[in-house]
């Protein structure tokens, strides 16, 4: 993991909600920055990004993902569950800026299945997209 990005990176994460799906993206780097800060901020914590908020606090139970207000995107549970988000945003760059077919951009859902305890079953469906190295 390259873990020389500065912070405010996080910035260039992108929140899109569309059908009830939603979707965070943004350049490797800035996905890096944004894992890096929710690691470092389990307990409740609120960073801006391009449309609208990443909201996250640390609670008993599985992962929870919602949207808060319409652009505030929230995430719950245990540590060992936000650690699903979390690597889920290292591992979407990593394959970004390792691929070498670029005919699909690079990306993780983060959803319920039944029979998972890892993730609420309330959990609203999330995209995590990686773009290009370089591309704008």
């Amino acid at each position: 993991m390259k873990d020389n990005a500065p912070m405010d990176d996080h910035r260039c994460c992108r929140l899109s909600v569309s059908g009830g799906e939603l979707e965070l993206a943004g350049p490797p780097a800035a996905l890096r920055a944004l894992g890096r800060l929710l690691r470092q901020h389990p307990e409740p914590f609120e960073v801006a990004i391009t449309g609208g908020v990443v909201s996250q606090e640390a609670t008993a139970g599985p992962l929870l993902v919602s949207l808060q207000g319409g652009t505030t995107l929230h995430f719950s549970g245990g540590r060992e569950y936000l650690d699903i988000l979390w690597d889920g945003l290292d591992g979407v760059a990593e394959q970004a800026e390792t691929a070498d077919d670029r005919a699909v951009r690079r990306h993780q859902h983060i959803e319920y299945l039944p029979g998972d305890d890892y993730r609420s079953p309330d959990l609203v469906p999330l995209v995590i997209v990686a773009d290009w190295p370089g591309a704008p």
